[in-house]
């Protein structure tokens, strides 16, 4: 259908622009909120990982922490000489019983490490000989006794013994129970000798359990990753412990490298979204990474919405614009076109009456209104503008027949006054400044004549006026040159009595001026020497105040030493009261008794070297308070001598500062006779300059009056002629 309505086009144009708009805005509103949501989202799923991965790294810490105290102890007690070996499964037996989480405990010694004793069938020694007692659970939770072959070159030994730190190996099967585990393992040192590893297996289930509970997000899933990349926890029984070969094994494989969370995207068909988050096993050096998968309907679900809300909105706003400009159009466009057109139809049919309607408008239909009343306006004066033009013509055919007659007149009278003109102009070339028009002028060409001869008149008092000045302008000319002539003389004298002046003047300028630098090199040199009195007065100051700050610093540390012997007392006193409770333990606090007799003889020298340092510390003191009275008398000495060299410097800075008040008013003098003297010289110039232009205005004026005298300014016999202009004597 065509739209023949200019409303309607409008209408239409409108409601599309507004109608893209909204659909632009809806799609940017929701690029916007996809990415917010997406921002938002991937914030909480690094903060839930990060608060899972401290979870599952509080459970492994848990096991490290039962480790590291059972290693240490061991290590500790055979340092200390106590090496009883079913002391040493009693502690493992408590450690596998007291972790719910431990499958086992256990120790292996290093050759002959541990006691240096190899036996054959005793409690806890292999069938070679070695010492390796180890706990387990069995499937009903009960602990049970057994010992393990030994193979010095397996991982779960060789990197703790070689590198001296713990270590984890890689989650296995066990064999006696269908549960994922992993050994964690120590050094067990005595002093610099390594003597065996021990650790504990750490069960896998409970971090199961404990992975499983956390989702982050309804309807997520959370996985998690040995630092091979292995599965550790899966959604299949059948993954575990297998290597990840999902989408994106590039990225977990660089979350594990780098240890900065990864992000894959589309997921089981792009069901999720999934975040691999790497962490750190506390004390162990080693990364295992959490998988959190994030369903799509997490990301989308919040832009639907706000789409779905902005397409509402747009729709009503929309159709609550085309019903306000469909409103607007009729009130604005239709209704006055249509009184326009009637207006436009009016005038075609004749009827220039009719005021057009609209006028009042001051939009562009206004406009329009008031350029087609102007146009009525023309077309009803038409008529009017044609009678009265036929009326002109008519005049103007009676006036062209009076006016011929009166040219012809007007032109006679004009050749007569031409000529009269002309001969008096001629005349005038001539010279004659004296003979007036001839003739009588007509009325109107009287006031032409009249100022012919004021002009002829003016002109003549005006030469007569330029001939009295140029004979004056000689006559100047002349005394000009005599007086110019006398000053030159006089001028020249004055400028060599000048240069005599300026050059005594300066040679006593050059005295003063040395006399100025030599005054004011003195006064350099006792600032010098009163700075360098002032800096060794502060050197000294600075020097007393070290000595000062050492007598505090020794009392300090003879305060801290009286706290070293304090201290050193209450040692010896824990120190014997060790070594009575050991000795009442008997056997088993002999390791204890030497430790404690150890304690209380380093006690004893600690308390003796206190208190040598404390009677050194005392005569430095005294060296120092000595020290303090020598520098007050030498810094008492500089101050007196830095009070004379100021006195001395004061004297020597007022004669320096009137030397160079004399050399400055000296060369004050000096440059005003310079200036006197390059003055003569200019006068000397503009005398001679002075000459030049006398000499050239005498001629100027010779050649003025020979052209005035081309002119006749005066009556000669009764009647005009020229005559020429002469010098009054």
């Amino acid at each position: 259908m065509q739209m023949k309505s200019l409303a309607s086009k409008l209408l239409v144009f409108a409601g599309g622009t507004v109608a893209s708009i909204l659909v632009l805005a809806v799609a940017l509103s929701a690029f916007e909120t996809k990415s917010r949501v997406e921002t938002d989202i991937y914030r909480s799923a690094n903060t839930e990982a990060r608060n899972m991965a401290s979870a599952v790294g509080a459970e492994v810490g848990l096991a490290v922490a039962a480790g590291r105290s059972m290693t240490g102890m061991i290590a500790a007690a055979n340092a200390a000489g106590n090496r009883d070996r079913a002391a040493v499964i009693a502690m493992l037996k408590s450690v596998a019983i007291r972790n719910e989480n431990l499958f086992g405990a256990w120790m292996a010694e290093a050759p002959n490490g541990f006691d240096g004793v190899t036996e054959t069938g005793a409690t806890g020694t292999n069938a070679q000989g070695v010492y390796t007692p180890y706990w387990t659970k069995n499937a009903s939770g009960d602990v049970v006794f057994s010992t393990f072959t030994m193979d010095y070159s397996a991982p779960w030994y060789d990197l703790a013994a070689k590198s001296g730190k713990p270590s984890i190996t890689e989650p296995y099967k066990g064999s006696d129970v269908d549960a994922l585990m992993s050994s964690i393992a120590f050094p067990m040192m005595s002093g610099d000798r390594l003597i065996g590893v021990g650790g504990v297996d750490f069960s896998l289930d409970g971090l199961s359990r404990l992975v499983s509970t956390m989702v982050p997000f309804e309807g997520g899933r959370t996985f998690l990753l040995s630092g091979t990349g292995n599965w550790l926890v899966s959604g299949s029984a059948d993954q575990l412990i297998k290597p990840y070969d999902e989408e994106g094994k590039d990225l977990v494989d660089a979350a594990l490298a780098s240890g900065e969370p990864q992000t894959i995207k589309g997921i089981a068909d792009g069901t999720y979204e999934r975040i691999v988050y790497p962490f750190e096993l506390p004390g162990l050096g080693k990364r295992w990474a959490l998988v959190v998968d994030v369903p799509a309907t997490v990301f989308t679900a919040p832009v639907y919405a706000e789409v779905s809300k902005f397409l509402l909105i747009g729709g009503v706003l929309l159709v609550a614009v085309l019903i306000a400009m469909a409103f607007a159009a009729r009130q604005v466009v239709t209704r006055p076109l249509s009184r326009l057109l009637a207006g436009v139809e009016s005038l075609a049919e004749g009827d220039y009456d009719g005021a057009v309607s609209g006028t009042d408008k001051r939009d562009e239909l206004g406009t329009f209104a008031k350029a087609l009343e102007g146009f009525r306006h023309q077309l009803k004066s038409g008529v009017a503008a044609e009678i009265a033009a036929e009326n002109e013509r008519a005049n103007a055919e009676r006036l062209r027949g009076e006016s011929e007659s009166e040219r012809q007149r007007t032109a006679a009278e004009q050749a007569a006054v031409v000529a009269s003109l002309g001969s008096g102009l001629a005349r005038l070339a001539a010279g004659d400044l004296v003979t007036p028009l001839e003739g009588e002028f007509p009325s109107h060409y009287r006031q032409l004549k009249h100022d012919y001869e004021a002009a002829l008149d003016k002109l003549r008092q005006t030469m007569q006026a330029v001939s009295a000045s140029v004979e004056s302008i000689e006559t100047g000319t002349q005394e000009i040159g005599s007086a110019t002539e006398n000053m030159t003389h006089r001028i020249e004298g004055q400028a060599a009595s000048i240069e005599e002046s300026v050059a005594a003047l300066g040679e006593i300028t050059g005295q003063v001026g040395q006399n100025a630098d030599l005054a004011g090199g003195a006064a350099k040199s006792v600032r010098s020497a009163r700075d360098d009195a002032e800096r060794a007065d502060q050197i000294v100051q600075q020097a007393i105040d070290a000595m000062r700050k050492i007598a505090e610093s020794s009392e300090k540390i003879e305060a801290i030493i009286s706290v070293i012997n304090e201290i050193s007392f209450q040692t010896n006193l824990l120190a014997l009261n060790a070594g009575v409770e050991a000795a009442r333990a008997g056997e088993a606090g002999k390791g204890f008794a030497v430790v404690a007799q150890e304690v209380r003889e380093l006690s004893q020298r600690s308390s003796a070297a206190a208190d040598e340092i404390k009677a050194l510390i005392s005569a430095a003191s005294d060296n120092v308070e000595k020290g303090v009275e020598f520098v007050d008398n030498a810094a008492e000495a500089l101050r007196r001598i830095v009070a004379q060299v100021m006195e001395i410097d004061g004297k020597v800075e007022q004669i320096a500062s009137g030397s160079k008040s004399q050399a400055t008013g000296l060369s004050e003098i000096n440059e005003a006779v310079g200036q006197m003297d390059q003055m003569t010289q200019q006068n000397a110039a503009m005398i001679e300059e002075t000459n030049a232009a006398t000499q050239e205005l005498t001629e100027q004026a010779d050649a003025l009056k020979r052209l005035i005298a081309y002119f006749t300014i005066a009556a000669v016999a009764g009647r005009p002629g020229r005559q020429p202009l002469r010098r009054a004597a």
